[in-house]
């Protein structure tokens, strides 16, 4: 079984539109995926300390059971404090999350690491 999150700006389930501001992002997409199938999606208020919480988005993801992270781009910090957590991160997606999710399907999206890192909180 494999959990994917993906940021997202409201809560529309699969039809949520991707938050490109990973630090910033309101809410958080659980996609549990099984056997070539989604079975579940589990929309999660972001606990990050942008969107009020106490921790760091990337604190917050890893204290969901995600084992991935699709995202548009986030910073080397997050990038590299997710992958110590054993999550991997992919980078460039956009849409909406049945979109994310068909563009990890597609290898439309990059495996994030330093280079691919925002900066400036962009």
């Amino acid at each position: 079984m494999t959990v994917i999150c993906v940021p997202i700006m409201d809560n529309q389930g699969i039809s949520s539109p991707i938050s490109q501001h990973f630090g910033k992002t309101p809410y958080f997409a659980l996609i549990t995926f099984e056997n070539d199938e989604i079975k579940d999606i589990e929309i999660v208020e972001s606990l990050g300390r942008h969107a009020g919480g106490t921790m760091t988005p990337a604190e917050a993801v890893a204290n969901t059971k995600a084992n991935i992270l699709l995202c548009g781009n986030l910073g080397s910090k997050a990038i590299r404090m997710l992958g110590e957590k054993g999550i991997v991160v992919y980078v460039g997606a956009s849409g909406t999350v049945e979109n994310a999710f068909e563009q990890l399907q597609s290898g439309m999206l990059n495996l994030a690491d330093d280079s691919a890192g925002c900066s400036g909180g962009h």
